[in-house]
């Protein structure tokens, strides 16, 4: 299981894997990025499965789930809004798991049905598994859409 947030993968790891394919970056998780004023925050774990978990209410549908994980995310400007028994967080590095100022895309990578949700101007996705039944997320800066896309 281990704890947040995650470092990139050793060099050791992936010697091979850059022999032939150059300049490729392994980002941590969470990862974030600039493209120009925009702020892309992407987090790789399973968050809605946990939460579903821990969560106090029951809720009745899966939108529902995913509506109130977005919701906690971003209200308590923190990526992993779960008790620390279920969730190990080391303090040094838990600044990585702030949310403020809220970026303008989360991308929540976890195993559930992809989901696109705005919320406080912040548009929060899931593209579920890289290419499962030929589908994939797509995000448009320049209109800063979130859309789901099929091969």
């Amino acid at each position: 299981m281990g704890v947040l947030p995650r470092e990139s993968l050793a060099p050791f790891f992936v010697e091979e894997f850059r022999k032939y394919v150059k300049n490729v970056h392994l980002m941590s998780s969470p990862c974030r990025l600039r493209y120009y004023t925009q702020e892309i925050v992407v987090f790789r774990e399973d968050l809605l499965q946990k939460m579903m978990r821990h969560s106090a209410t029951r809720l009745t549908s899966e939108e529902d789930h995913t509506e109130h994980l977005v919701k906690s995310i971003v209200d308590q400007a923190h990526l992993c809004p779960l008790p620390l028994t279920s969730r190990p967080v080391l303090w040094e590095h838990d600044h990585a798991l702030w949310l403020f100022p809220t970026p303008d895309v989360l991308v929540l990578a976890c195993n559930q049905s992809p989901f696109v949700w705005s919320y406080n101007n912040c548009q929060a996705a899931n593209p579920s598994r890289f290419g499962e039944n030929c589908t994939f997320t797509v995000y448009l800066p320049s209109s800063k859409i979130v859309q789901h896309s099929s091969c």
